[in-house]
């Protein structure tokens, strides 16, 4: 019996969703025109669901998205909800609902904010199109979506930074602006970020105080920045051309880039964040026995601060 979806229901949470298709792992079936439709799939859902979309990247045979998932306490007005839902349903009137029927825009809320609900639709969506188009049948996923739930700060900026940073370490690109099937490609390519306003708003908010001040182009700069750091710290460049590196991606210039470590917390992990965090996030979902056996995989945020993974990973060749 498969366990039920860990998720956090009396907070608003972030998550890194992401799933692969169904075969060997050289199987890449995904082609440009896949990756955009799936790209623009997201977006187009994004205007029904009050998810707050952070970053996503397609590859060739999977995907990526970074996300904030409110709480029903954060849920806007009856009114709100039901212009949003009804603005979405436009063409299927039979859809729509009465914004003076506060029960029935509660449940569409609810609805909104739910991760399972929105990936079922996303990815039966994505596969409906998908086979039609090679006039083949049944399922396209290997296995249920994977969802890690991330703490705040630096946890969402370092799960950001890993997403974008896919292309680069597949080998595809030296650069994660030049690849055009992520969210960071998408704003560099087309100088307009795909979930722009979500984006700046929890990027900002991860910096803490530091953010409070900043304008858009600065939270652009830094991430720049830092996803050109990233790159040459995990390469054979020496501190000088790491920061040089990091000042070229700040004025919008092009990373240099040798070799990059892959992980695989982000993508496999079950909590991301402090021990603290973790600790508090798996006593919803675990009892104190499991808890004591469970041993955290322990890592290093580039302010060298460490950070606590749930799930502990065997090595694999």
């Amino acid at each position: 019996m498969r366990r039920a979806r860990e998720k956090v229901t009396d907070s608003g949470c972030y998550y890194h969703l992401m799933n692969r298709v169904a075969g060997d792992k050289s199987y890449m079936p995904f082609d440009d025109v896949d990756r955009e439709f799936g790209m623009r799939l997201v977006q187009r859902l994004s205007r029904y669901y009050l998810l707050e979309f952070v970053s996503m990247c397609w590859m060739g045979n999977h995907f990526h998205i970074v996300l904030y998932a409110p709480s029903a306490n954060e849920l806007p007005s009856s009114a709100e909800i039901a212009a949003r839902h009804n603005a979405y349903y436009e063409r299927d009137p039979a859809k729509s609902i009465d914004p003076g029927d506060e029960e029935s825009c509660r449940k569409a809320g609810c609805r909104m904010i739910d991760i399972s609900r929105f990936m079922k639709d996303f990815q039966q969506r994505f596969v409906c199109r998908f086979n039609r188009l090679r006039g083949r049948r049944g399922h396209l996923w290997g296995d249920r979506f994977k969802s890690t739930i991330l703490e705040g700060a630096e946890a969402l900026w370092t799960a950001v930074k890993y997403v974008e940073l896919n292309p680069v370490r597949a080998g595809i690109c030296a650069d994660p602006a030049d690849y055009r099937h992520s969210a960071w490609g998408w704003a560099s390519g087309a100088g307009v970020h795909p979930f722009e306003e979500t984006f700046l708003k929890h990027m900002r908010c991860s910096l803490g105080d530091t953010g409070i001040d900043l304008g858009d182009a600065e939270i652009y700069s830094m991430f720049a920045g830092e996803l050109a750091r990233t790159v040459a710290a995990e390469s054979e460049a020496t501190s000088e051309e790491i920061e040089a590196a990091v000042k070229k991606a700040e004025r919008g210039e092009s990373m240099p880039m040798r070799l990059l470590r892959r992980t695989r917390h982000f993508s496999d992990g079950g909590i991301i964040g402090s021990k603290e965090f973790v600790l508090l996030i798996a006593a919803k979902f675990r009892d104190e026995a499991e808890l004591k056996r469970r041993r955290l995989s322990r890592g290093s945020l580039d302010s060298g601060a460490p950070i606590y993974c749930f799930k502990r990973f065997r090595k694999t060749t």
